[in-house]
């Protein structure tokens, strides 16, 4: 394991510290959460210290963009468990609630639009992944979801929203990336 130099080590430390206090913050993470997801990071970032070769970036940058990139992967990990602690929690509250004016609170009628059904069912970690995109959606990317799995057609859901095509396309394409942060994909 090499020998960890000053630099190198306050900027892994720096970097964990920064990316898991904008993660907590964007995502809503435990103190409990966001201090394993900085450890995991520090020592991630301690693993690949033999691949950090100064002449080409600074220790900051290098840090920066490698705890960027895990962050996602452990993010994604921490997401996925907390899905797994939370299985059938969205139909048994749907069930339960007699002013729930949705059928569908979880979206699980709009699959088809993202996805080949037979495939999604197949998966059920796909479906997890789902549900846990639709609960970290803004309001107005949840009716954009909803109306594209109503109209199931780019051009009339971009009629009916009344935004101009331009404005209508960046929010379908935030959308996608949203969903691609859940390991979602558009089907082609």
């Amino acid at each position: 394991m090499p020998q960890h130099h000053s630099p190198y080590l306050q900027s892994a430390l720096n970097a964990a510290a920064t990316r898991t206090y904008r993660l907590a913050a964007r995502f809503g993470l435990s103190t409990a959460e966001r201090e394993d997801l900085q450890q995991d990071l520090i020592l991630d970032l301690l693993e690949h210290e033999h691949a950090f070769d100064p002449a080409k970036a600074s220790a900051n940058t290098f840090t920066g963009l490698v705890s960027q990139h895990r962050a996602v992967e452990l993010l994604d990990r921490l997401i996925k468990d907390r899905m797994r602690l939370q299985i059938g929690s969205c139909d048994d509250e749907a069930a339960n609630d007699p002013h729930l004016d949705d059928p569908d609170p979880c979206g699980a009628g709009v699959l088809s639009l993202w996805a080949d059904d037979h495939d999604l069912f197949a998966d059920s970690d796909t479906l997890h992944d789902l549900n846990t995109a639709l609960a970290c959606m803004s309001g107005d990317q949840r009716a954009l979801f909803d109306l594209l799995g109503h109209t199931q057609d780019l051009a009339d859901a971009c009629q009916a929203s009344e935004l101009s095509s331009a404005t209508f396309y960046r929010r379908v394409s935030e959308l996608r990336m949203h969903l691609r942060m859940f390991g979602l994909k558009a089907a082609a």
